[in-house]
């Protein structure tokens, strides 16, 4: 029996029969052709969320009209010639016993005009007001009551197009910004006709396009809305709204009502990062759920099958769909169903996929290398077992360990800490960086799962190598902190990132802590220091901090760090310590900024001196993560199972 009974328990939507309540929330992959065509590297993507258990698919967003791509290589079902391309994904996806259903998109504002060769279009000349991202200053044109009701037959004809490809249902997107969602809100509709003003008139677009769904389809087939739950910005509507929206949709003629939240200028709500509580938005699925008759799924930061399971069996929501959670591990449904769930490989919340998408790239995971490159990533046996030893226990080691061992190769890594997971052990020592303690703790399991001999606490010394003998050495040693030349950085009180985070000095610090370098690193320092109660400021020399992080992570931890009361210094440079603080320039002056202890946090440098140390002759050698140069854990993984599956 399954550890999570409600979760796993069979569901109907309308006459839809799914094998559990787990649903593959749709995610655009900006895999598509730039014509909006299917490729096989998104029906193999597909086609592994299929295998690994999840109850039913959602489509990645299907833009039913040319002006309403969010990309240039998103998905299209505009055209009559695209039906055999989408009846081929279905054919695949049914093959392994699992429904799927097309979503039907249209990006409004949302739409980038360099992508569609003109100003998008929207219920009113309202903006599009969004820091970092490509729309801004985008100004929509407001669309006339004959172009709406074309689009209305677009939807239509798109849906008829689903059904000739044999898709098991339609979802109508009405959510995150995008073109039906902005006739909703007030902040983005302002008309006076009768798509604008009352609640019921900027719902009309929406109900109109239901109903000509449901005609084209007919009564058998399921129709599923998705909706924002409540804007959270001055002048946006609140879940009281939805939830009357609901009820008008229910009469319609949906079969289920998924509740989401967020848009391109509340992006943090879309892509919730690590610092937002995960399920953010079951409340106001709880709310929907309460006052209709149809089934309520929820989405947004659920990953995890204990709480989904909560979720299901406490009756906020019928159904969870899971999006970022299914591109980090596809076969969490199958591991959560047979009780593995400590295999589960975890979505760390880190907005890589999400803002990859909104930037036009195509879609790629942190914590998952396979995702997108299924047919390149197949571990395929070695031709001839080798004996391979891998030095260094992080991100890139344990991957490159794990893929070669899975292959049959002989595998012994070492690492000279006793606890495995490299830079990992330093980002989790943050504050809301739990997952980063998780990542570790499955690349280590998962590699010792795969057969790697695993030598903790052992430094790799020249006879080590030679008692291993091995035909091939993966140097992934790391890399060390950076420590810039300037006047008293040797003083006692002057620390490395790294030694604050590993909580070897918190006895040392004083009450006031300056943080030098204001990265991804420098930021977590602070947060660190703020949560164990110190005084902090930053000095960065760039115009701003987090220059290594992307829009998500920027807005919400900058806010936070603000919120919080912290001195952010930027274009400056720290050019001394003393024994009272840090001398900085700005602006063209010099002066002293206060402060007890320092905490060097301006990057690291690959660690190679332990490779050169080691007498490893003419083996084949494979330099990989940041030993080869600092970067992202992205890049460490990729790096890693790569190599792992090249020996």
């Amino acid at each position: 029996m399954s550890p999570f009974p409600h979760l796993f328990s069979p569901f109907k939507i309308g006459n839809l029969a799914l094998k559990n309540r787990l649903v593959m929330a749709p995610m655009a992959l900006n895999y598509s052709t730039e014509k909006g065509g299917l490729q096989q590297r998104q029906i193999d993507y597909y086609v592994e969320r299929a295998k690994g258990g999840v109850g039913l698919i959602v489509s990645e967003s299907n833009y039913i009209s040319p002006e309403g791509r969010s990309a240039p290589n998103r998905l299209g079902l505009y055209s009559d010639d695209m039906v055999p391309q989408h009846r081929k994904l279905v054919e695949a996806i049914h093959r392994e016993n699992t429904p799927i259903i097309a979503q039907l998109h249209h990006a409004g504002r949302n739409a980038p005009s360099g992508a569609i060769g003109q100003y998008p279009v929207g219920p009113s000349a309202v903006p599009l007001l969004t820091k970092g991202q490509v729309y801004v200053g985008t100004i929509p044109r407001a669309l006339s009551i004959p172009e709406i009701e074309n689009l209305i037959e677009m939807y239509g004809r798109a849906a008829r197009r689903a059904v000739a490809a044999g898709f098991d249902g339609i979802l109508v997107h009405s959510a995150n910004g995008y073109l039906l969602h902005t006739f909703l809100s007030p902040r983005s509709n302002k008309r006076t006709d009768r798509y604008g003003g009352s609640e019921e008139n900027r719902a009309r677009f929406l109900l109109e396009v239901v109903r000509k769904v449901r005609d084209v389809i007919g009564p058998d087939m399921p129709v599923v809305v998705r909706l924002t739950g409540e804007e959270h910005q001055e002048g946006g509507y609140g879940v009281d709204f939805i939830c009357r929206v609901a009820r008008w949709l229910e009469e319609a003629g949906v079969d289920e009502i998924n509740i989401s939240s967020g848009s391109h200028e509340e992006v943090e709500w879309t892509c919730a990062p690590r610092n937002f509580p995960e399920g953010h938005n079951v409340a106001n699925a709880a709310r929907v759920k309460a006052g209709v008759k149809v089934p309520v799924s929820v989405v947004g930061r659920i990953k995890r099958p204990e709480m989904a399971e909560q979720i299901v069996a406490e009756g906020k929501a019928d159904l969870i769909w899971m999006g970022r959670a299914l591109i980090a591990d596809p076969y969490l449904p199958k591991k959560a169903q047979e009780g593995r769930v400590e295999e589960i490989r975890e979505c760390i919340s880190c907005g890589t996929c999400a803002i990859r998408i909104r930037q036009g790239d195509d879609m790629q995971c942190t914590v998952n290398p396979e995702a997108g490159r299924e047919a390149e990533m197949k571990l395929v046996p070695a031709e001839r077992p080798r004996r391979v030893l891998v030095v260094g226990g992080g991100p890139a080691g344990l991957e490159a360990a794990r893929a070669a061992a899975a292959r049959g190769h002989r595998v012994t890594l070492v690492d000279r800490h006793r606890e495995l997971g490299g830079q990992l052990l330093y980002a989790a020592a943050a504050p809301h960086s739990v997952e980063m303690e998780r990542l570790a703790r499955y690349l280590a399991q998962a590699a010792k799962g795969a057969g790697v001999e695993v030598l903790s606490g052992t430094e790799a010394t020249p006879d080590l190598v030679e008692s291993i003998q091995p035909q091939v050495v993966v140097a992934a040693c790391g890399a060390k902190p950076v420590v810039p030349p300037i006047p008293g950085a040797g003083l006692p009180h002057v620390f490395t990132a790294h030694q604050l985070l590993s909580g070897e000095i918190d006895e040392r610090l004083g009450r006031r802590v300056a943080v030098i370098g204001g990265g991804l690193t420098g930021v977590a320092s602070a947060e660190y220091l703020l949560e164990r109660g110190h005084e902090t400021f930053i000095v960065e020399m760039l115009d701003w901090i987090m220059a290594d992080g992307n829009v998500v992570e920027k807005r919400t931890l900058t806010q936070e760090l603000c919120e919080r009361g912290v001195a952010i210094f930027v274009k400056t440079k720290a050019e001394a310590v003393t024994r009272r603080g840090v001398v900085i320039s700005r602006l063209g002056e010099r002066e002293v900024v206060a402060a007890d202890s320092v905490v060097m946090a301006v990057g690291v440098r690959s660690d190679r001196d332990l490779l050169a140390r080691l007498d490893i002759g003419d083996l084949e050698v494979h330099v990989i993560g940041d030993a080869q140069s600092p970067r992202r854990i992205i890049d460490a993984l990729l790096e890693g199972a790569r190599v792992g599956r090249q020996i």
